[in-house]
């Protein structure tokens, strides 16, 4: 039977400070102050995407106004915590400045601040991205913070705290929320999918994490694709395809080549990642992270677990100086920003390492006892357990792509990580005068941060120029993401359907006293019929 879940990012969204992960100081600060009861009348969050705070809002939301009094253990059983869970409480409310930046809006908000709660014990004001309001709107917020209403909180969040005014600041009681590091993120994803139940490789996790880059929400947006790609569970080479990372290997063999001062294994190294349309951009990130572990593991050998280093860098740690791998670092980080000048990334890439190369060449000798080997780089045409879509100007007597042709040109995007990521989720709206128009569903905004690598990589497969807009819609719309899960519940419940007919599955059932576990059943691929393999 075809059914719905709940995005893990919603579902797994903290309702406790408890439940808070890595904002120990701020929330420690928050519970004192409700313990002893010096409530302020204004508090601002501050803090980049996804690290909790409107979250922490609609906690603090709960603390002020839960049945039992106000406390920092909110009971959750009251009909005040259930409806500020459901985002329904009356006296709550929750207003997105980016879209709600006029003078006239704000005024009708704060006039409407002079009434009494309805039902709760506060009115609770929740104003998310306030950078982001007029500076009339600023001005007509700045006189009720001057004069609060005794029944009134304001609870501001923004990711760019130096666009507020330093007078509707100094009104503020100010807590920063810190990122969170790959780590916590990647522990916090294991606890999850063992409640859940979902399979998982733990080596594809710190992948997820560090996708993440601090926020916890896009961490498990990113968990729910991850599933998805893994056919129900988590797995370490559809995490890679996905997020266009380099599998671990490949990196080391890169290192071990530069280290060897091993030119050709270097190249062959990058014509392989091209013929696998591998992210250079993320190769090279990649690469910093690696020489940013040696540069530890050299400083700090005996803290090398504490620090979250992988064994497979102990060999490598020798290889050069820390000078050295001070210059590789920069050369990297470097290189990762000139790449959209470069001719082609290809090009670009095999340029940075051959500048690693010219300035920091390896002396040391390789030990012979490694595990990691030039094997690790296949040679161009080899092989490999990876997909290899090849690049569309090399098939001759196709037809040309075209963007008329949506779920056609997605699943030539295949192996460029987000960048398909986000043409797979977002609907088609038109194409016209260079123009192309897609839409997002809400759920799915982290991908936002992908538009100029799918441009790029369309660019590449049209060979033409390009301008790419991507709209937000209120509802997720008809992608190609929404239609491969339609078509994969629907054979799902075929198989299910053959299955319970079938006479040798009813006799069994019957004889027996079994029962058919649907969870279970798994269709066969899109060429067969339907029934379960």
């Amino acid at each position: 039977m075809a059914h719905t879940t709940q995005a893990l990012a919603r579902k797994w969204r903290p309702r406790h400070f408890s439940e808070l992960i890595g904002q120990q100081p701020v929330v420690q600060a928050l519970r004192n102050a409700l313990q002893t009861g010096r409530l302020h009348h204004a508090y601002l969050f501050t803090g980049t995407r996804g690290v909790g705070k409107t979250t922490l809002a609609r906690i603090l939301a709960k603390c002020f106004n839960c049945e039992s009094g106000v406390t920092d253990t909110p009971c959750d059983q009251c009909s005040a915590c259930q409806s500020i869970d459901q985002g329904r409480f009356p006296d709550m409310l929750e207003v997105d400045a980016a879209t709600n930046t006029k003078v006239e809006e704000m005024r009708e908000l704060l006039d409407n601040a002079q009434y009494l709660p309805v039902v709760g014990r506060f009115k609770v004001y929740i104003i998310d991205e306030v950078h982001m309001l007029s500076r009339s709107a600023f001005n007509s917020m700045l006189k009720t913070l001057e004069e609060p209403p005794e029944h009134v909180k304001f609870i501001l969040a923004t990711t760019d705290p130096q666009k507020v005014p330093v007078t509707v600041l100094s009104r503020c009681l100010q807590f920063a929320l810190r990122q969170m590091p790959p780590e916590l993120i990647a522990q916090r994803l294991q606890e999850i999918l063992q409640q859940e139940h979902i399979d998982f490789e733990s080596q594809a996790l710190p992948l997820i994490a560090r996708a993440a880059q601090g926020s916890v929400r896009d961490a498990l947006s990113l968990l729910d694709q991850a599933i998805a790609h893994g056919g129900g569970r988590v797995q370490t080479a559809p995490v890679h395809e996905m997020l266009g990372t380099i599998e671990r290997e490949v990196l080391l063999g890169l290192l071990q080549a530069l280290a060897q001062q091993d030119a050709p294994a270097l190249m062959r190294g990058t014509q392989t990642m091209t013929l696998q349309s591998l992210s250079f951009d993320r190769a090279l990130q990649e690469l910093a992270h690696l020489f940013h572990d040696l540069s530890l593991l050299q400083r700090l050998p005996d803290q090398r677990q504490s620090l979250g280093i992988a064994e497979d860098l102990l060999p490598l740690s020798a290889c050069w100086t820390p000078v050295e791998l001070q210059l590789l670092y920069q050369i990297a980080v470097q290189s990762r920003k000139d790449l959209p000048l470069a001719p082609e990334e290809s090009a670009g890439f095999r340029m940075a390492l051959l500048r690693m190369l010219a300035f920091a060449p390896g002396t040391a000798p390789w030990p012979s006892d490694s595990t990691v080997s030039t094997q690790a780089i296949p040679p161009p045409g080899a092989p490999s357990s990876r997909g290899q879509p090849p690049h569309p100007r090399s098939e001759g007597g196709k037809q040309p792509l075209s963007l008329k042709d949506w779920p056609t040109l997605v699943k030539r995007l295949e192996g460029m990580g987000m960048a398909q990521e986000l043409a797979r989720y977002a609907e088609f709206v038109t194409f016209a005068k260079g123009v192309l128009q897609l839409r997002l569903a809400p759920e799915q905004r982290h991908l936002l941060g992908y538009q100029e690598k799918l441009r790029t990589a369309l660019e590449a497969l049209l060979d033409s120029d390009l301008r790419l807009e991507v709209l937000q819609a209120d509802q997720a719309g008809e992608s190609v993401a929404v239609r491969e899960q339609r078509t994969h519940e629907q054979r799902l419940q075929q198989a299910a359907e053959s299955l319970k007919s079938d006479p040798f599955v009813r006799q069994v059932t019957t004889l027996l006293g079994g029962q058919l576990v649907e969870s279970s059943i798994e269709p066969r691929g899109a060429e067969d019929t339907g029934e379960q393999s």
